[in-house]
């Protein structure tokens, strides 16, 4: 009776020992687990300068937050959390496009505690949210000086209906808010308006 009682003690220290070996082995998968996007740079983007020749008269786009230069034949089209500036032209592929967003901080009710959280929040958005792009390249954290502030730049070229695409753009933190000013283009026209993201970058300011 006491040998029998022994090995059913056995048994169950045995059985337990083997769910504690397993539940630790699981636990430690879970907490290891990567997160859905490393971001990390995969490619060489390169682009065209295209075949646009002509100067540049830029005029001041003035909100409550912040000034932006942009060329004053461009279209604005004032949204609640982004301000795109459509080009006068368009090209193969579509207008050439820059843009300002304004981010909320953590400080001030949003979600974001640094520029490396902007940034590959945004980057595993456009993944999540891009339908039909193939030959996704992300090149990021280049550092970068804008107007005011440090930020970290990030680019990312694809291809969409079998053309090529880039946008670029840096994200800077200045006060309670991170500042998000990106560049996007058919990419064999990218280099010829480039100057206009690089304008836009040197000289926005914040109030």
């Amino acid at each position: 009776m006491k040998n029998k009682l022994k090995k059913q003690k056995w048994f169950v220290i045995c059985g337990l020992t083997v769910m504690l070996i397993v539940a630790l082995v699981i636990g430690t998968y879970i907490i290891h687990i990567p997160p859905a996007v490393h971001i990390r740079n995969n490619c060489t983007i390169t682009t065209l300068d295209g075949d646009i020749s002509q100067s540049l008269i830029y005029t001041t786009y003035t909100t409550a937050n912040f000034t932006i230069n942009y060329p004053a034949d461009w279209t604005v089209i004032p949204r609640a959390s982004k301000i795109p500036f459509v080009s006068k032209t368009g090209y193969e592929g579509g207008y050439i496009t820059l843009d300002i967003q304004l981010l909320s901080s953590s400080e001030s009710g949003g979600i974001y505690n640094s520029v490396d959280d902007v940034m590959m929040d945004l980057v595993q958005r456009f993944l999540e949210d891009a339908k039909n792009v193939s030959d996704v390249c992300i090149n990021y954290e280049k550092e970068e000086e804008g107007k005011g502030a440090k930020g970290k730049e990030v680019s990312i070229s694809y291809v969409l209906h079998n053309i090529n695409y880039t946008q670029t753009q840096i994200i800077a933190k200045k006060g309670k808010y991170f500042y998000v000013l990106t560049y996007h283009a058919p990419s064999a026209y990218y280099g010829g308006q480039e100057k206009v993201y690089e304008y836009a970058k040197k000289h926005w300011m914040w109030k």
